[in-house]
């Protein structure tokens, strides 16, 4: 069964549904149990193959800008969850029914990013879903931006855990504003050249 780990996931299929990539690519850092991907692959429409970006093997990493103010469940405080390989083997067997629209990328964000062949192509639609430090996924949009689409949406999750104000304003040098937002998600798009 594909799960979710957030909330907003109405307004996900929302700015999903019906939007057209012309071809290019959609993706997700930060698949996890593949909720967001699926949502994205069962609703965008013309993408080219839909990348889903995540290490898994139980790597310890920074979650947010301070982790020592956040508590997990059932975790002390400021140790974050981890993803074994087993939630991997789990997604990957999800997703068999997937294997036209689906292209898995078992790395971090910042070895994707780096991968000269993930680098070359052009992204439409894009889901922000991994370490959610202001840094990182400031990094990450930038990365996205400048490999986008005519049209293009970036979802970001949680985005209140780091600076999206920073963010928003960073994009908008690169055509993009914010379409929409809600209590865990927010989306921007670049509607032009």
């Amino acid at each position: 069964m594909i799960r979710g780990d957030s909330a907003d996931y109405e307004l996900l299929k929302k700015w999903s549904a019906g939007f057209d990539c012309n071809g290019d690519y959609s993706c997700e850092i930060g698949v996890r149990e593949g909720m967001g991907s699926k949502i994205i692959m069962d609703l965008v429409e013309n993408n080219y193959m839909h990348i889903g970006v995540d290490p898994y093997g139980d790597r310890q990493y920074q979650h947010f800008d301070d982790d020592s103010k956040f508590q997990w469940p059932n975790l002390e405080p400021g140790k974050g969850p981890t993803y074994p390989d087993s939630m991997k083997d789990q997604m990957l067997k999800d997703f068999k029914f997937y294997s036209d629209k689906f292209h898995f990328a078992n790395l971090t964000d910042t070895e994707f990013m780096a991968n000269d062949h993930y680098s070359n192509l052009k992204y439409s639609f894009v889901f922000l879903d991994g370490p959610h430090t202001t840094k990182d996924v400031l990094l990450e949009a930038i990365w996205f931006a400048q490999r986008a689409g005519k049209k293009t949406r970036i979802v970001f999750d949680d985005y209140g855990y780091y600076n999206m104000k920073l963010i928003s304003e960073a994009l908008k040098y690169f055509g993009f504003e914010i379409l929409d937002g809600g209590e865990n998600k927010v989306c921007m798009e670049k509607n032009g050249n």
